[in-house]
């Protein structure tokens, strides 16, 4: 729980205390005036009276308007797809729909009425004179020309999103004739553009949007007329028709009319159209042409793109300008993050050697912002070898950019290694102290910041940089006498004024403690806010994190709630986690109902983010989620891929029990990709290997690894704990303890410390041995560990793990005795466990109700239940949902599967005991609550109908329940959508029903298999892959689709192997089948007395009759059973197992 801490969080920082309400204010209010929705938006000056009649000075309103325009911020946006059918931004729409009439006002007419004389504007005459040239309209007339033109003021106020193009431009076509003031119909035709934009962002047709955009030039060659050359009104329509010839494709003319507006002199704050009209050429050359295309257009154009594009130069603008170049620069360095292969631009003839290089370093720039560090470092490689120069700032850009994640930590200080000593240059002297503060590396962090200094005054940045390496360090105590050498108190405050990234540092460093030290944080959140320091969305982040790597999912939801009501918007990173924390949890539906919420709040979400949602997937074995996401992102191409994605994918290859030859091909495909093999690639190989057996391999597999690591040590493939665990797993389970051991071994003598699953691993091989003898050495071991002092223990807890990590020592052992039928053991090694301070689980439950079934207490098993369902309706509650989520009644989703093995042994002890009606209750009240049920549980239901005497039930489950999913899993064969909308399944699922298609019986889904289940996937596959056409050859048609072979494997692993009717389930149907055969009703498990009734065979007969009927399937299974039955058994000992006497 996380009461003290969110007490302080919403009480003490977030509560009406006017101390904090001042600063809260200060913080979320912008200083500066708060701007209006219509701000953006050019209008005319409104005129009163008399005074419209009169010549208006024309710079006023020219001034006005073009100051609005240029000074817009929210023209181009950061494009989504999928965020315009999602978010609160919808495209504008082509359809008329009706509008609410403007509050009626009593406006007199400053227009020539059509066909009557001059405009305004470019006539002498007075008022006086052309009134008497002027047939006087009707009031009819007035009223209906009055009614036009505020049809057009209204569209003008409108914002772009929610014009309607088809009534902007028929309310233009009955305008035009009217004498309105210039910068109102630039201002609309600015408007309609805009508009016409956010429809080719939403992914409109070519053809729609070439439509579209002619009208836009018509309106523009209407206004050419009235506009002076080398105007500013010329500069915006320019501009305008720069744009709108983008839309359709016109990109020499949009050029020609963009280097135009360029080339009229006016002053920098009037010249911010110019890189929005580039930025929306650039975004359609990406769009109908490709990156490439893009990409040689950046190049081409670099003169004039450089100063918005470099960082360094785009560093002097400001206001509009600066907001108009951050528009072009992101979506120019989405353009490079996206391209694989940056070599043809290094290479390209037609540029000079200053062109290429720059557009070389806008590759590193634009790689390292997308975090693609080590992309970025293969064109820095690239450029040297092309004696292309790159400037230093760049390569420290990189090594940020490398030094961010861990999996890249490697070739960031490799990077950093190569370059040239800085000496006492302080930009150098501070990445060096980034670099390993972020890297835990304290004594070279505190050797830089020395350094630092001894030639300059250490920046904010700098110490909370060295703060931040005690936190990776593990060492919150150093890092709190850091921040308190910095930062002293005197007379009861900080001096120096410690920001917030100094106190979220000490926070972190309290964070990152194994399950989050609750109080410590509790204590410097408190002092922040002495401090009248309000938390900003990086500590909330920070904070969040700490729960959800502890799986503390509880906290974690209270955290982002809090978040809410501080009014601090969860960001891309915070989403991230929570899904992360999802995905552990095997909910891909609640990481989807989050990832949906991320977009009602505006969030675009980055590469990150859907992997996580994939990952999801991947984890409650959700197939087609994972391949829908793959294929969004292979479509979409948010970014390039990166290595994550195709880990993610990798690992459901081995999830799923794919063959290893399969999964060894999709290795050798990665290694030839730019996205190189880390450690986790190599685990993933290594545990396929195992699963197949072949533990050979897998051992050559690893000392590969080690080779190429000591050949490359920049490559992130180092031996680390998860990949000798797996192999040692991989011997044990095959029973080589000899080599588990050496494993083991090794692991020790490289310094890696071994986790809790490592021990876990160990003590199940003992538990499997199914001896006492065994058991009381795992648990002699298991004392050995706990011994040891917590805090210096070197076995942490797994992150995202809601289980302790004593939780993976103990659970192993109570398995072992509950095989055993000890229930006292059982009891008393759980006992041992909680003294040891760790809680009862969900599995430990459920091994402690299993041994009391197999010993038949179904008193106990009774008293046991309760506490079984009440964890898994923790586990699958839905505290992420909120009300606007969706309705209540959705199901649990593939988490509702928690409770099949406990609900499987529940009924078995229920009808064993001969309590039936107590089976039809709790299988009621499950459905109800939304848990679902797998193979397993429909095979025990037709054994405890048979043992109710409910014999024709018995056979309608297998009949309509298993048999149809065991067909369906065999015979499937469906379509996939190479280019999904979206990437989240659910919205698969929402497209079908919006086409009213017929929904289409699917395979329920299964967990993603483990250990020795895996293993017998594995073989399964193996043999029943061989028989698809093209499953194992390389065919070209399939050489880009990594997720092709998974898309055949889900349909047909590991679903045929477990919906069937078990051999349990066969024998008590041939039994019962015997039984009325022999003209005997099958009477209910308790049932007192034997003796024959004459009347019975008739009903006997019409049963059986009825079954043969009803269940054909059924019954042809019964009689293949009984045939391998009796060959197996022989005619003595069939009678005596399935004749009831």
């Amino acid at each position: 729980m996380v009461e003290p801490f969110a007490s302080v969080v919403y009480n003490t920082l977030l509560s009406g205390r006017s101390k904090l309400n001042s600063v809260a204010r200060t913080v979320v209010t912008p200083s500066s005036r708060t701007v209006g929705p219509q701000y953006f938006t050019p209008q005319p000056r409104r005129l009163k009276g008399k005074i419209k009649s009169q010549d208006v000075p024309e710079e006023a309103p020219l001034d006005r308007s073009l100051r609005e325009w240029s000074s817009s911020s929210s023209r181009h946006l950061f494009w989504w797809p999928y965020e315009l059918s999602h978010g609160e931004r919808g495209a504008p729409s082509t359809k008329r729909r009706k509008r609410p009439h403007p509050r009626p006002r009593i406006v007199k007419s400053l227009l020539t009425m059509p066909g009557n004389g001059q405009r305004r504007h470019s006539s002498n005459a007075s008022e006086g004179s052309l009134s008497k040239n002027l047939e006087q309209p009707s009031i009819s007339d007035f009223s209906r020309h009055e009614q036009k033109i505020k049809r057009f003021e209204r569209i003008n106020q409108l914002p772009r999103s929610e014009v309607d193009l088809e009534e902007a431009w028929s309310t233009y076509q009955d305008a035009v004739q009217y004498d309105l003031p210039l910068p109102s119909k630039m201002s609309f035709v600015d408007k309609y553009v805009s508009a016409v934009e956010m429809l080719h962002r939403s992914r409109a047709s070519a053809e729609q949007l070439k439509n579209l955009s002619k009208r836009a030039g018509r309106m523009l060659e209407d206004l050419e007329p009235s506009i002076g050359p080398g105007t500013r009104f010329d500069q915006w329509r320019l501009c305008l028709l720069a744009r709108s010839c983008a839309l359709h494709g016109h990109y020499s003319d949009a050029v020609q009319a963009i280097h135009d507006a360029d080339a009229i002199p006016l002053p920098y704050a009037h010249r911010a159209g110019i890189p929005y009209a580039y930025e929306m050429i650039l975004t359609s050359i990406m769009r109908f042409e490709g990156n490439l295309a893009a990409m040689g257009f950046i190049g081409d154009e670099w003169e004039n793109l450089s100063t918005h594009l470099d960082f360094k130069s785009s560093a002097v603008h400001t206001g509009a300008q600066k907001r108009a170049g951050t528009c072009l620069r992101t979506t120019a360095q989405r353009v490079a993050a996206e391209i694989t292969d940056p070599m043809p631009f290094l290479e390209k003839e037609e540029w000079n050697h200053e062109r290429r290089t720059n557009v070389g370093c806008f590759f590193i720039q634009a790689l390292a912002h997308a975090h693609l560090g080590l992309e970025g470092r293969e064109v820095l490689s690239s450029m040297q070898r092309l004696h292309l120069q790159v400037p230093r700032h760049f390569q420290y850009m990189l090594v940020r950019s490398l030094a961010r994640r861990p999996a890249t930590m490697y070739a960031a200080v490799d990077l950093f290694k190569s370059l040239p000593h800085g000496g006492q240059d302080v930009p150098y002297l501070q990445l060096g102290l980034h670099l390993y503060a972020r890297q835990g590396a304290i004594e070279t962090a505190e050797d830089f910041f020395s350094s630092i200094t001894e030639v300059a005054v250490p920046s904010p940045e700098d110490t909370a940089a060295l703060i931040h390496g005690y936190a990776m360090a593990d060492n919150p105590t150093r890092a709190e006498e850091a921040f308190e050498k910095f930062f002293p108190l005197k007379d009861g405050k900080r001096t120096n004024s410690p920001t917030l990234p100094h106190y979220s540092a000490v926070i972190y460093a309290h964070a990152k403690q194994a399950g989050a030290n609750q109080a410590s944080i509790t204590r410097w959140l408190t002092a922040m806010a002495n401090e009248n320091l309000v938390p900003n969305e990086h500590v909330f982040t920070i904070v969040l994190n700490a729960f959800a790597a502890a799986g503390d999912f509880e906290s974690t939801m209270t955290v982002l709630q809090q978040m809410r009501k501080a009014g601090v918007r969860p960001n891309v990173v915070t989403y991230t986690i929570v899904i992360t924390l999802l995905a552990h949890r095997k909910d891909p539906m609640g990481a989807e109902a989050l990832f949906k919420r991320a977009l009602k709040e505006g969030i675009v979400p980055d590469n990150r983010m859907i992997v996580s949602v994939m990952n999801a997937h991947v984890e409650g074995g959700s197939w087609k989620g994972v391949i829908r996401a793959y294929d969004y992102l292979m479509s979409a191409r948010i970014t390039a891929l990166s290595l994550e994605v195709y880990n993610t994918l990798m690992k459901a290859y081995v999830l799923i029990g794919a063959p290893f030859s399969v999964v060894y091909k999709f290795f050798k495909r990665l290694e030839q990709s730019k996205a190189k093999p880390d450690a986790y690639t190599y685990s993933l190989l290594v545990q396929s290997a195992c699963d197949a057996g072949l533990m050979s391999i897998a051992a050559d597999i690893y000392y590969d690894m080690e080779q190429l690591f000591k050949d490359r040590p920049e490559r992130n493939i180092n031996a680390n704990v998860y990949i000798l665990t797996i192999l040692m797993a991989g011997f044990l389970q095959h029973g080589d303890k000899v080599k588990a051991k050496a494993v083991y071994d090794e692991m020790v003598e490289l310094g890696i410390h071994p986790s809790p699953v490592t021990f876990r691993i160990i003590l199940k091989a003992y538990a499997n041995e199914r001896s006492k003898a065994s058991l009381e050495i795992a648990e002699a071991f298991i004392k050995t560990l706990v011994a040891v002092p917590e805090e210096e223990r070197t076995w942490k807890k797994p992150k995202y793990d809601s289980a302790g990590a004593l939780h993976h020592l103990y659970s192993p052992v109570i398995s072992g005795y509950a095989r055993l039928n000890s229930p006292e053991d059982v009891e008393r090694v759980l006992q041992d466990m909680q003294d040891a301070g760790e809680p009862t689980s969900l599995g430990t439950m459920t091994a402690l109700m299993d041994v009391y079934r197999r010993t038949f207490n179904v008193d106990a098993v009774n008293e046991i239940w309760p506490q079984v369902k009440e964890f898994g309706i923790q586990l699958t509650s839905k505290d992420w949902m909120t009300p606007e989520d969706g309705p209540s009644e959705i199901t649990r989703g593939i988490r509702g599967n928690v409770l099949c093995v406990p609900l499987s042994i529940y009924i078995d002890a229920l009808s064993a005991a001969g309590q039936h009606d107590d089976i039809a209750a709790v299988w009621k009240e499950l459905r109800t609550r939304g848990f679902s049920f797998d193979s397993h549980n429909w095979n025990h239901l037709a054994v405890a109908l048979v043992r109710a005497g409910q014999v024709e039930r018995a056979f309608e489950v297998v009949e309509r329940v298993i048999i149809p999913y065991q067909e369906l899993s065999i015979s499937s064969n469906q379509a996939r959508d190479r280019n999904p909308s979206s990437p989240l399944f659910s919205d698969a699922i929402a497209e079908r029903k919006a086409r009213e298609e017929k929904e289409e019986e699917e395979v329920p889904n299964l967990k993603p298999l483990r250990g020795s289940h895996r293993n017998t996937a594995v073989k399964i596959s193996k043999s029943k892959s061989q028989y698809i056409p093209g499953f194992e050859s390389d065919n070209e048609d399939h050489g880009n689709d990594f997720a092709y072979h998974l898309h055949i494997l889900h349909q047909i692993s590991p679903s045929w192997a477990t919906w069937q009717a078990h051999n349990a389930t066969l024998s008590v149907l041939l039994m019962a089948y015997n039984h009325l055969s022999n003209g005997r009703l099958v009477k209910a498990t308790g049932t007192i007395g034997n003796n024959f009734d004459p009347d019975e065979s008739s009903h006997a007969r019409e049963m059986l009759n009825t079954i043969y009927s009803q269940y054909p399937k059924t019954i042809q299974l019964i009689i293949e059973y009984d045939e391998r039955e009796r060959n197996k058994l022989g005619s003595d000992e069939y009678d005596k197992q399935y004749t009831w006497g």
